[in-house]
């Protein structure tokens, strides 16, 4: 009895041992798995490929939003992120995500996200410290923002309020061309060396050390929102909405038809009509617009559908025009924050009027609508405000000329002037068109350039081209004269 029973506990003692082993091996394993899986956490890839399938492929796609895109995700679309239940629609997501930032999906290329592993690349090849690369503050201003335009320059920081330090960078961006627009055509960005090789944000006038002051936010938050080309296709995870059921997770072009207010800046353009001609300014932001890829471009199309009532005598006038917009890509990003600025000529006797206008977008659905009175004066000369642009476009199947705007109007000495004035009541001559830019101080400099009479008749766009020149930065008067018979026209610029 006795080996018996000593002969069972060494039995029972070795099924222990293998227990216990067999846990050790487990934990081992998924100790293993657990270290594989975090592998990327560590990782800081020196090329834009390398970075890209670390942060796409290697990366667990429950932790894919913890990688660099967690700094160019919108608010909304976190949102959508943390109702996620599956892998399925985390793919399914990461796939939506990146197709509303491509230009033209029709290829395999994506210049946005191109871009931003090159950056990713470039910040952990630059920043180190901890945290590391990407991981920095300058990382992650260097990813949204992209290399300083006006320069990184190491600076001594003593006496500089809340950031006071022996050794810090200045960097500096100027927003021409960014989403971001600041008061005076640029911002700082002040980092201070905590240690050697160390760097971290800093607000100077108030929060000091690890503040993330409010322009640069700011600057960071609308270029993330300007990236998103496609702001109408939805996603949807769940196949609840407008889906079978058991469908695959995916996302939906879905809109709900929408109207908004039209901005017609008729106080700035008057008189309206003069000649038996009335020209109606139509400004539409870019962002408001859906935009379609075609052949090495991208479109979007407008309906206008004008109606004018006659009061007392006057003979209303209805019509419908479309104005097709195209782009190629690089413009389209470079101006994705500016407007179009066009306008609707109607030709109709002189007299009051009562305007419904409304421009529709067929492809989202969404118009927007104004009304008003306008008046046609029986004769007459007279030259609209010039609109000062990024661009200058022709919108097909209607001959309209319109004028892609940032705001508010920013332009570079040597740079190129683009200028869009309507004419009313007389068809100018080009040769005879002066524009000048006239400092505070009254000194007037001229604009070397040729101008362009964008119609046959009696009211249309003239456009003129130039070159900027070397002028102190500031604000300016720029000043058209059509005709020595007619006043000239004004608007105010910036250069920098």
């Amino acid at each position: 009895m006795g080996a018996v029973s000593l002969f069972a506990g060494r039995r029972s003692a070795r099924r222990v041992a293998i227990c216990v082993l067999g846990l050790a091996a487990g934990a081992l394993a998924a100790s293993a798995a657990r270290a594989q899986e975090e592998e990327w956490r560590d990782s800081f890839p020196q090329s834009p490929r390398e970075a890209y399938d670390v942060y796409e492929k290697q990366v667990p796609i429950d932790k894919w939003l913890e990688g660099p895109v967690e700094y160019i995700v919108l608010g909304y679309e976190r949102d959508i992120w943390k109702e996620l239940q599956t892998d399925t629609e985390r793919e399914a997501f990461r796939t939506w995500f990146w197709s509303r930032r491509d230009v033209d999906p029709r290829d395999d290329k994506h210049p946005y996200r191109e871009e931003f592993y090159k950056r990713v690349a470039q910040a952990n090849q630059r920043f180190h410290g901890y945290p590391n690369g990407w991981r920095s503050d300058r990382g992650r201003v260097w990813i949204v923002l992209g290399p300083p335009t006006g320069g990184l320059r190491r600076i001594d920081l003593r006496a500089f309020g809340r950031c006071s330090a022996e050794s810090g960078e200045w960097w500096t961006y100027n927003t021409q061309g960014m989403a971001f627009n600041s008061s005076f055509g640029e911002f700082h960005v002040v980092f201070v060396e905590t240690r050697v090789g160390q760097f971290e944000i800093c607000e100077p006038s108030m929060l000091g050390l690890g503040a993330w002051p409010r322009e640069l936010r700011q600057a960071m938050e609308y270029t993330n929102e300007a990236a998103v080309i496609d702001t109408v296709t939805e996603f949807d995870a769940t196949g609840r909405v407008r889906r079978a059921a058991g469908a695959e997770p995916g996302f939906v072009h879905d809109v709900e038809a929408a109207t908004g207010e039209l901005s017609v800046p008729l106080e700035s353009f008057e008189p309206v009509g003069v000649g038996g001609m009335a020209v109606i300014p139509v400004r539409v932001p870019l962002r408001d617009l859906f935009f379609e890829p075609a052949d090495k471009t991208i479109v979007a199309t407008l309906v206008i559908d004008a109606t004018m009532v006659g009061l007392g005598e006057a003979q209303g006038r209805g019509g419908e025009q479309t104005w097709r917009l195209e782009l190629d890509a690089e413009t389209a990003q470079g101006i994705s924050a500016a407007s179009l600025w066009t306008a609707l000529v109607l030709p109709v006797g002189p007299g009051g009027y009562s305007l419904q206008l409304r421009v529709t977008d067929p492809l989202s659905e969404h118009s927007w609508v104004w009304e008003g009175p306008v008046e046609v004066q029986a004769e007459g000369r007279a030259v609209s405000p010039p609109f000062v642009g990024s661009a200058v476009v022709r919108l097909r199947a209607g001959g309209e000329v319109g004028v892609l705007a940032p705001e508010p109007a920013r332009v570079q000495p040597g740079g190129p002037l683009f200028v869009v004035s309507w004419v009313r009541g007389f068809v100018p001559d080009p040769a005879a068109v002066r524009v000048e830019l006239v400092a505070a101080d009254g000194a007037a400099n001229a604009i070397e350039g040729q101008a362009l009479w964008g119609d046959a008749a009696a009211a249309g766009p003239l456009i003129f081209q130039g070159t900027v020149p070397d002028l102190r930065p500031g604000v300016y008067t720029l000043r058209l004269r059509v005709s020595d018979e007619v006043e000239a026209a004004e608007t105010r610029v910036e250069v920098r």
